[in-house]
């Protein structure tokens, strides 16, 4: 087996692979991380040199990571979100609290279950400016990688859905459910079946949508074969529900029976023939949330409780 020399591996050369690595392209890390292709490739050379392997393979005008790389990454990320981690929270000891905190979270996520944690986390943290943005989850994924975001709250993804880097940690249960219009003769039904709502014109999310795949699979293990009317594709479940109260149709979401949104419409779980669902907090894999951002988390991951009281 050869030797090798961990000594010689620098912060920065993990840092300049990690950013090739994600980019595919030494021009788009270089304009990133503010410095040259040049010095990037050199400092790639060096790496592979270090490793005694191949990372990257010139194809035309791209570069394609090797194999060695995917592994590499897997194991170099963590340990460099993991020493960004450690100045976040030695500053957080040392001055008392981080200035920002960026959080992408999903549309109707934010108009109906955050309302009661942002208020705690204000009253413990007041000087700490929040920068809420909105996503779809795949995008927020994306954003948390790229260091855009400290953290995403949004739907649980497929895990085939979910990108390299991440790590998700469950905060609470919502539901997949119908979402009618009180004029809808269905909403005065004790209980639904998806069955039941092939027979209306339907509003759901595009085929990427989380809500969307599960419905589609739903389809797929029944053997229905029954075409559902889709009136309306959306991106996320507070546009769907806005489609319903338009009266487009009947939605699928997934969400609070008893959320903001819904309040003049009706629902009706359909947990028994689509699963459970939760929301998820997702981080960088190494990354050490400062106590801030822990007590946020541990805020959110009350909200069952809060409901059930």
């Amino acid at each position: 087996m050869p030797q090798f020399d961990a000594t010689k591996l620098t912060v920065q050369q993990m840092q300049t692979f990690c950013e090739v690595y994600r980019c595919g392209s030494y021009a788009e890390a270089a304009r990133r991380l503010d410095t040259t292709s040049t010095t990037l490739w050199e400092q790639i050379r060096v790496l592979q040199r270090t490793y005694q392997a191949t990372l990257f393979d010139r194809r035309g005008k791209k570069i394609v990571a090797t194999p060695a790389a995917e592994t590499l990454y897997k194991h170099l990320a963590p340990m460099l979100e993991s020493i960004h981690s450690s100045f976040v929270c030695l500053h957080e000891q040392e001055s008392g609290e981080p200035k920002e905190i960026r959080i992408v979270v999903g549309v109707r996520m934010m108009l109906e279950e955050l309302d009661g944690p942002l208020q705690a986390f204000v009253r413990s943290y007041p000087s700490i400016r929040l920068r809420l943005m909105t996503a779809d989850n795949q995008t927020a994924q994306q954003m948390v990688v790229e260091n855009q975001a400290d953290l995403a709250l949004m739907i649980e993804p497929f895990r085939e859905a979910r990108l390299d880097g991440i790590t998700i940690r469950r905060l609470y249960e919502i539901e997949y459910l119908a979402v009618i219009s009180r004029r809808n003769s269905l909403s005065k039904r004790n209980r639904l079946t998806i069955k039941d709502l092939l027979r209306q014109p339907l509003v759901l999310g595009h085929p990427q949508t989380i809500v969307r795949r599960e419905f589609n699979q739903w389809m797929v293990r029944s053997g229905c074969e029954t075409e559902p009317q889709i009136r309306a594709e959306t991106d996320n479940s507070a546009a769907t529900i806005a489609c319903v109260r338009a009266g487009l149709g009947v939605g699928i979401v997934a969400g609070l029976p008893s959320g903001w949104l819904v309040k003049s419409l009706t629902t009706k779980s359909l947990a028994k023939e689509m699963g459970k669902v939760y929301v998820v907090a997702c981080t960088r894999t190494g990354y050490r949330a400062p106590d801030s951002i822990a007590g946020l988390l541990q805020t959110l991951s009350l909200i069952d409780q809060h409901r059930s009281i």
